[in-house]
């Protein structure tokens, strides 16, 4: 009888990262299980907004293996979101993002929690942010952005040969959609530009009255 093959691990992706020595790791990077384990097991992560970007955030997170993550939107579900949220379904309408959202992911992937914040982001005090230790932005709209990179950066600090303190870093990433495209970064505030830095690479945001939404080239609308 052939022996059964087991099923890939959830953390499978996060092994390629953590088990192994890279070309583009740091001095002090130490691979091996036990620094993927704390990952997973003491690492919290704040996903900022619940739709077709954050859906798949939230997703992707849990099956990577982290288990402690909070999100927070302050949409409700429209009808028109459906076709490419796919946490959502019909009965959903009306109901807040976040909290729709954490409940799916929880009810498929065993061991994660996700805790919802139905609210607007500048709702939160400013210390809220500082309990997570990344910060995943799922955000289509430059003020939003802006307001997270300035709470971010707002905690760093500097030692004495004015150089960051890495336990004062608070990694950020940035990422937007539009039909197939997409982009995504990382930011680290105090050792990479931060998102005001290169505010100045996006296109002006441009706004049209909602009759003619219909026949209005979506270019670049929201992949900010």
């Amino acid at each position: 009888m052939a022996d059964s093959v087991a099923p890939p691990s959830r953390s499978r992706d996060l092994d390629k990262l953590l088990l192994r020595n890279g070309n583009l790791v740091g001095s002090n990077f130490e691979p091996g299980a036990e620094l993927r384990d704390d990952l997973q097991e003491y690492v919290r992560i704040l996903v900022v907004g619940a739709g077709g970007l954050g859906c798949e955030l939230l997703k992707d997170l849990a099956l990577s293996g982290f288990k402690n993550i909070d999100v927070i939107d302050m949409d409700r579900i429209e009808v028109t979101n459906l076709n490419r949220q796919f946490l959502f379904r019909v009965e959903d309408v009306g109901k807040p993002k976040a909290d729709v959202a954490a409940k799916r992911v929880m009810e498929r992937v065993s061991g994660v929690n996700i805790v919802p914040h139905f609210c607007r982001i500048e709702d939160k005090e400013i210390p809220f942010y500082n309990d997570f230790n990344i910060i995943v932005l799922g955000l289509d709209s430059i003020e939003a952005r802006s307001y997270i990179n300035s709470v971010a950066c707002s905690f760093l600090e500097y030692d004495s040969d004015d150089k960051p303190r890495e336990e004062t870093i608070k990694p950020m990433v940035d990422g937007g959609t539009e039909g197939f495209k997409g982009h995504a970064r990382v930011i680290m505030p105090g050792v990479t530009p931060c998102f005001e830095c290169t505010i100045w690479l996006f296109p002006p945001q441009v706004k049209f009255p909602l009759c003619t939404l219909a026949e209005t080239p979506r270019t670049c609308c929201s992949l900010y």
